[in-house]
C-alpha cells in the first residue's frame, strides 16, 4: 500500500443521509476501479450507519422536493444501488487498497459496542488521519 504511484483518495465520511452515504461508497467502489487506494475515515452518521449495516436504509435528506423524489424513485427502481453491497464488492474489488477507519470520539459518544465495528480496519482519532493525509486531498461527505 505504500507505492507512490498509485493514487490515494481520503475520504471523511460524517453524513449520515444516503445521498451523502452514496458519494462516499461511489467514490470508494470508482476508486477501487481505478487501482487506487481509498482511505475512509467514518466519522458520527456516517460510523454509525456503517456499524449498524443499515447504510442502505438511511433517509433521503435532499431538501428539494423535486430532487428527493427522483432520488427516492431512482432507489426504488434500483438505479441508486445498495450502499452496503457495493461497499463491500468495492472492498472486494480493492482488496488493501480500500480501508476503512472508525472515529475514536465518535465510538466513544456513540457507544458503539466492539462487535458493530468488525467491518473497520482500525480506530483512529482525526489527528492521526489528518497526519495519514498529509498533502495530500481530502474529501468530504
Amino acid at each position: 500500500m505504500s507505492d507512490p504511484a498509485v493514487r490515494k483518495l481520503y475520504i471523511l465520511a460524517k453524513g449520515d443521509h444516503y445521498e451523502q452515504l452514496h458519494t462516499m461508497v461511489g467514490l470508494v467502489a470508482t476508486a477501487a476501479s481505478m487501482g487506487w487506494e481509498a482511505h475512509v475515515f467514518l466519522t458520527y452518521g456516517a460510523l454509525w450507519r456503517f456499524a449498524h449495516g443499515d447504510m442502505s436504509e438511511a433517509e433521503v435528506g435532499f431538501s428539494t422536493p423535486e430532487v428527493k423524489k427522483k432520488y427516492e424513485k431512482g432507489i426504488e427502481n434500483g438505479k441508486i444501488p445498495d450502499l452496503d453491497e457495493l461497499l463491500e464488492e468495492a472492498r472486494d474489488l480493492g482488496g488493501d487498497r480500500i480501508r476503512l477507519y472508525g472515529c475514536t470520539t465518535s465510538v466513544k459518544l456513540l457507544h458503539l459496542e466492539p462487535d458493530t465495528l468488525s467491518g473497520v480496519d482500525t480506530l483512529l482519532a482525526h489527528a492521526s488521519f489528518l497526519h495519514m493525509v498529509g498533502d495530500g486531498h481530502l474529501v468530504i461527505t
